[in-house]
C-alpha cells in the first residue's frame, strides 16, 4: 500500500476524533478504528445499559481478535479505504482511535506518523459525561471510568496477549504528541494545522 498513513491515538475523549476531523477535511480518507468496534459491542451488548461502554467495547475487540485474529479491526478498516478509493482520491489515510500494537505497528512500518492526543483525566472525564454517546457513560463516576480505561491500558491476564489492546504501548510508540486540556478548540485546532502543513 503506497499511501500516506497517519495514525491517530489518545484515551477516550482526549480529542483525538476532533483531530482526526480536521485532517478529513484536508483530504484524507478517515476510518475510526474504535467505531468499528463501537458497532460490533452494540449487537454483541445490546441486552445492556452501556452496551458500548469502554468496559464492553473492550470485551467486544478481545473477542473479535481471538476470534478473527489481531488484525481483523485493521484488515476491516484497510476494505473501508480500499473500497472508497476506488470512487475518489485522497491525500491518504487517517486510521484513528489506534489501541493496539498490530496497529501502531503497521503505521509505523508503512512509514505514517502516529500522533498522541494527551489530555488529563478530569478533563476527559467532564467532557465524557458532557458529550457521550448513548449507552455510553449511563451510571459511570469517575473511578468506574479510570478503571475501565486501564482494561485497554496494558495486557492482563487470562487473555492472549495478541487478542487485547495495548494503549500503553501505542503512545510509547507515537512519532509525535499534541496537548488538549483545554477548554476550547482554539491550541488544538492550532496544532493541526502545523501538523497539516507539516504533511504538506
Amino acid at each position: 500500500m503506497n499511501t500516506e498513513i497517519i495514525g491517530v491515538a489518545g484515551l477516550p475523549r482526549s480529542g483525538k476524533d476532533t483531530l482526526a476531523g480536521w485532517l478529513v477535511e484536508d483530504g484524507y480518507y478517515g476510518v475510526s478504528l474504535g467505531d468499528i468496534v463501537r458497532n460490533e459491542s452494540k449487537i454483541r451488548h445490546q441486552d445492556k445499559k452501556d452496551p458500548i461502554s469502554v468496559a464492553n467495547m473492550t470485551e467486544t475487540a478481545n473477542h473479535l481478535r481471538m476470534q478473527y485474529g489481531a488484525d481483523v479491526v485493521l484488515k476491516k478498516a484497510l476494505e473501508q479505504y480500499t473500497e472508497a478509493s476506488k470512487q475518489a482520491n485522497y491525500r491518504g489515510l487517517v486510521l484513528y482511535s489506534v489501541r493496539t500494537p498490530v496497529e501502531a505497528d503497521f503505521i509505523l512500518e508503512k512509514g505514517g506518523r502516529l500522533i498522541w492526543v494527551e489530555a488529563s483525566d478530569d478533563i476527559r472525564y467532564e467532557r465524557a459525561l458532557e458529550f457521550s454517546r448513548q449507552g455510553e457513560m449511563e451510571g459511570i463516576d469517575m473511578d468506574t471510568f479510570l478503571a475501565h480505561e486501564e482494561l485497554q491500558w496494558e495486557p492482563k491476564p487470562g487473555t492472549p496477549k495478541n487478542a487485547q489492546m495495548n494503549v500503553a504501548y501505542v503512545k510509547n510508540k507515537a512519532t509525535d504528541t499534541i496537548e488538549n486540556n483545554e477548554n476550547s478548540l482554539d491550541k488544538l485546532q492550532k496544532s493541526a494545522q502545523e501538523l497539516i502543513q507539516q504533511l504538506r
